[in-house]
């Protein structure tokens, strides 16, 4: 069986431009609509937090942090002793450190002795030094912007901005600076790795998160601020030190980490996010993200692997666990490249463009699907019984609505595998073939005698004894059984020498009473069969698919043959049946007078007997007749255990 049904093929090309369009958007969607970019982002924040990989604590950056106890130890909280701050500056600087960062903002005045020794120490600091900046616009009042900007000389400020996202206010991305009329105004980290000969990009980027250690540290270095005075100096000397508030209630924010600890163990002091920026600058880090043309690839595939599912020749069960396998595959796939240092590629918009490119290919296969049932369905009305045709146009008044209980010999045959076989054809090729058989079919019926009483899509319902009494109607749908057999076979094997896989023909064949006549509306009637006889028929044709015969006589049908040879194939209790009926094989006379069929009987009546040995004449009549597909059935249902002739049926 092809993979893809032979009919989508012309159509593959259409299918997967839809799925470039599909990745288009599958693209451009998160980049319109926010909602959909915070849900990726928090499976890329999930990755970041448990899949971070451990790296060695950051060699050139150190924190100082003014805790509470640091807080404590100061004459008051707030703003911080300038003599407190300006006497660190001092030891930094005797240190010999490279250069230092201050994320706290000297807006406003304190005691003038200590703010003039501050102001003093940054004007004249001997290595770059950046401080806290910002502005009217980013919340200072008037009052305050004018303090800050007397107070920090212009080569000292950075902007201590930290750039959160708007809809769940997670700090992900670096931020550089602004345009401000017409000149650049840095970022705190940014203007300490420009001063630093860094040489920084302008470009907003997300934040490449540092691992912890593999020892438990911090990602950098860090100490109390009030501790400063008592650090040695070859601590210090050669680091970038950055000093900042690290205290429970202020300057805290979420970070991609809060998604796999607590909220508050994810809440980040704002100078730990300031020396991950830097770092970023100095280190040259890319961040963990895939390029557009990555992202536009993914897409791409994600939405052709949907389209192609859709088209595979297999049951809608089938391919949706097929499909949601993928899509975990996919993601397992995607946490694990993190995880081995590639990039936080995208997972839920493929995954989104995966389902809705299976979604459009599959409503195209159902179209197609559709189309050819009301192909099936035209073709097969054109098939009436002339005799019903003839009898109507002879007698008018047959027309009314009514039946009669009669005795009739109905036949029912059905294709194996036609479904399948024609998803494979095109609706021309498709036609040609059922035309072909229906006509060899309907032809050998009528022939016989027989009316074609209707076709249940690939079924042909054959009638004998209806509309016109016959007494040998059991003998004629017996013969006409065997030469639909024959007629089939020959199908089937013509087809097959052009590759096309014609299914077998099973025929089911019951005699008994029925109601026939015109049932229906007085717009619509159809003239039919009714009753447990019809559906006997049914159930035979469905139990040679079980007992591996092609045509299944029900013994009320070969009852009335005499002439007919059979050969049994068991007691049969049929599905939804609880009444037992005895099945025969039709045989020609060639074959009844075999030494293939005396074996079969003799084994077959050890069977019936429950003679243990019958499975041992049925073993070396199988060995010798490799093809009696009836002998093998028997065989494996005495190797399993059955006993007798009796033969419980559990399907159709």
């Amino acid at each position: 069986m092809a993979l893809i049904r032979h009919q989508y093929l012309r159509q593959l090309p259409a299918l997967l431009a839809v799925a470039a369009v599909v990745a288009t958007l599958v693209v451009a969607v998160p980049r319109t609509l926010p909602f959909t970019a915070v849900v990726e982002r928090s499976v890329a924040d999930l990755r970041i937090a448990f899949l971070t990989p451990e790296e060695p604590q950051h060699p050139d950056i150190v924190i100082l942090e003014i805790t509470e106890d640091t807080l404590a130890s100061l004459p008051y909280r707030s703003p911080v002793d300038r003599a407190f701050l300006a006497t660190i500056l001092e030891k930094l600087a005797g240190a010999g450190v490279r250069a230092v960062g201050l994320d706290i903002l000297i807006d406003r005045a304190t005691e003038p002795e200590k703010d003039g020794r501050l102001r003093r120490i940054i004007g004249s600091y001997p290595v770059p030094l950046i401080a806290a900046w910002s502005t009217t616009a980013l919340g200072l009042t008037e009052s305050q912007a004018g303090y800050l900007r007397d107070f920090l000389p212009v080569e000292s400020r950075g902007l201590a901005v930290l750039l959160r996202d708007p809809y769940d206010d997670t700090v992900r991305w670096l931020y550089p600076g602004h345009e401000e009329a017409g000149a650049w105004v840095p970022g705190l980290a940014w203007a300490l790795a420009d001063a630093l000969g860094a040489d920084p990009d302008r470009e907003t980027k997300p934040l490449a998160w540092r691992g912890r250690p593999a020892n438990g540290d911090a990602p950098f270095a860090s100490f109390p601020a009030h501790a400063a005075g008592f650090l040695p100096d070859d601590w210090l000397e050669g680091k970038i030190v950055l000093i900042g508030a690290n205290q429970p209630d202020s300057d805290r924010h979420r970070t991609p980490f809060a998604t796999a600890l607590d909220p508050r163990a994810g809440q980040m002091p704002g100078i730990r996010i300031h020396a991950t920026g830097l770092a970023q600058y100095l280190d040259g880090r890319s961040p963990a993200m895939p390029s557009l043309a990555l992202s536009i690839i993914i897409a791409l595939a994600a939405a052709s692997v949907g389209v192609l599912v859709a088209l595979l020749d297999a049951p809608v069960a089938v391919k949706l666990a097929g499909l949601a396998g993928l899509a975990l595959l996919y993601w397992v796939g995607g946490f694990a490249l993190f995880d081995a240092g590639g990039p936080l590629i995208p997972l839920v918009m493929p995954t989104v463009g995966l389902g809705a490119a299976y979604g459009i290919g599959g409503t195209f296969t159902d179209r197609r699907h559709r189309q050819q049932q009301r192909f099936i369905r035209q073709a097969f009305s054109q098939y009436v019984s002339p005799k019903i045709a003839e009898r109507l146009s002879a007698e008018p008044g047959r027309l009314r609505l009514g039946g009669e209980k009669r005795e009739i010999t109905v036949i029912f045959t059905d294709i194996a595998g036609f479904t399948d076989m024609s998803e494979k054809l095109e609706a021309e090729e498709l036609g040609a073939v059922l035309n072909e058989y229906l006509d060899t079919m309907t032809g050998i019926a009528m022939a016989r005698g027989g009316t074609v009483d209707k076709f249940i899509g690939d079924a042909v319902v054959v009638l004998f004894g209806a509309p016109e009494a016959q007494a040998d109607h059991a003998e004629r749908a017996v013969a006409c059984a065997r030469e639909l057999d024959a007629a089939a076979r020959a199908i089937a094997a013509r087809h097959a020498a052009r590759g096309l896989d014609f299914g077998m023909t099973r025929i089911g064949v019951h005699s008994g009473e029925a109601v026939v006549g015109n049932f229906g509306g007085a717009n619509r009637f159809d003239y039919t069969a009714m009753g447990d006889t019809m559906n006997t028929a049914s159930r035979l044709e469905g139990a040679n698919k079980h007992l591996g015969t092609h045509v299944c006589v029900s013994a009320a049908a070969a009852g009335r043959c005499p002439g007919q040879a059979f050969r049994p194939i068991g007691t049969i209790v049929l599905m939804g049946k609880e009444v037992e009926i005895k099945a025969f094989e039709p045989l020609s006379d060639e074959a009844a007078a075999s030494a293939r069929i005396a074996a079969y009987r003799a084994a077959f009546e050890a069977m019936r007997m429950r003679d243990p040995a019958a499975a041992d004449m049925f073993a070396a009549l199988s060995r010798d007749n490799a093809g009696d597909t009836l002998a093998a059935m028997h065989l494996e249902r005495l190797r399993a255990g059955e006993t007798g002739e009796r033969i419980v049926l559990t399907s159709k």
